[in-house]
């Protein structure tokens, strides 16, 4: 399958998504090159992981059930979280010969899980620093540097915001960003982010 493929099979998507996708898929790419992963399958799931985003909740909900897809309670209370598992179990039913791996970069792009692949690390790192208009904050500047040079501390960073930034507005945590966080902290031996530097950036990107 091919990014081409995509376009043509989910076509009736609104503009600003599509240009969405395309910078991920982009982005996804320049990732797998260099991390020694499949650029093609990366520019592939990058462009497919929201196809599903522009759905409502009560539709996710439905499609969730439809689809099998187990759902957690906060997804429950938070449909759109949905939209990665509902998406790939999509893209499985047009094309049975994806792999799980493949899948999973597009299950799991929104919270991250405990056993992520590289692949799987490219695509919720090239989605979180796609461009959204406007000057790039400070923190994904230097997000977007250290996922070039560290894929296992950039994908840390990120969650340590994340979580922080979800924290900070008494917003609930999915168990699967934890489990994302906590893995990766094991296997590195050692808490990152304790520089004065970084803790800043994300002090002033949750306000």
């Amino acid at each position: 399958m091919r990014v081409e493929d995509a376009k043509l099979r989910w076509s009736g998507l609104p503009a600003p998504l599509v240009n969405h996708l395309e910078g991920v898929s982009r982005g996804a790419r320049a990732l797998a090159e260099r991390w020694d992963v499949d650029p093609d399958d990366a520019a592939l799931a990058g462009y497919l992981h929201d196809v599903a985003r522009a759905r409502s909740p009560e539709v996710l909900l439905k499609q969730a059930r439809e689809y099998a897809v187990a759902v957690h309670p906060v997804e429950e209370a938070f449909p759109v979280l949905l939209h990665g598992a509902v998406g790939a179990a999509e893209v499985a039913k047009e094309w049975p010969e994806l792999d799980e791996g493949f899948l999973a970069a597009i299950s799991y792009h929104s919270t991250g899980r405990g056993e992520m692949s590289a692949l799987e690390k490219v695509v919720v790192l090239a989605d979180k620093l796609e461009p959204r208009g406007g000057p790039p904050e400070p923190f994904f500047e230097e997000l977007n540097e250290l996922a070039f040079r560290d894929l296992d501390k950039a994908v840390l960073r990120f969650l340590e915001w994340q979580v922080r930034h979800l924290l900070d507005r008494g917003n609930l945590v999915h168990p699967a960003s934890i489990d994302a966080w906590n893995r990766l902290v094991m296997a590195r031996g050692a808490t990152p982010l304790r520089d004065d530097k970084a803790l800043r950036a994300l002090r002033v990107r949750s306000e």
